[in-house]
């Protein structure tokens, strides 16, 4: 019975500061190969990002126009365009913030030939959007991609577009259009 004890108490003893330092190396491997990743010009990038910001009415989740009164939030898209003629993969975003710091990563994968790629923004990335929305910065992110000569990586700045949906009133028109008559039923 005191020998399973001893064994489990020897194996926390000595395995846990093992496993601390393995994953410590690990670790620090994996920083020295990101920082070992070389920096293209945001121009040599076959990459292009672009933020496209919606003010969406908090109840309805409606577009609002610029000039509502109405109670709404931010929500931001981002979109990652491939202007190349062959596909870029392995591709990663990763947002900065004012004081250059990473708060996020999102992994794309594969970007088509001339295609895009649109994810939702979480709300880090909302929060830290809006942050640099009203200090009137261009926000920047770090672009990882995979080539035939290895991993590369971008520090572009971001261009911030707002997206205009639908204003109220084109909202309002379709709600009292009504449907035209197809066929009448007969009962």
């Amino acid at each position: 019975m005191v020998a399973p004890l001893l064994k489990a108490i020897g194996a926390v003893v000595v395995g846990t500061p093992l496993a601390i330092t393995l994953g410590l190396t690990a670790r620090s491997l994996k920083k020295q190969e990101d920082a070992a990743v070389p920096v293209v010009a945001p121009g040599d990038s076959p990459l292009v990002v672009t933020v496209f910001s919606n003010w969406l009415d908090a109840k309805t989740h409606e577009h609002l126009s610029p000039t509502s009164f109405k109670k709404g939030y931010a929500a931001y898209d981002v979109r990652v365009e491939n202007r190349t003629g062959s596909s870029v993969k392995g591709v990663h975003v990763e947002l900065l913030d004012l004081e250059g710091d990473v708060l996020g990563t999102v992994r794309l994968g594969d970007v088509e030939q001339h295609g895009h790629s649109v994810f939702a923004a979480k709300k880090a990335w909302n929060r830290a959007l809006e942050r640099i929305r009203v200090a009137e910065e261009a926000p920047r992110a770090v672009l990882t991609w995979r080539t035939p000569e290895g991993r590369r990586r971008a520090i572009p700045s971001l261009v911030m577009r707002r997206v205009l949906g639908p204003t109220p009133s084109e909202l309002r028109r379709g709600r009292r259009e009504k449907s035209p008559v197809v066929n009448h039923v007969m009962s």
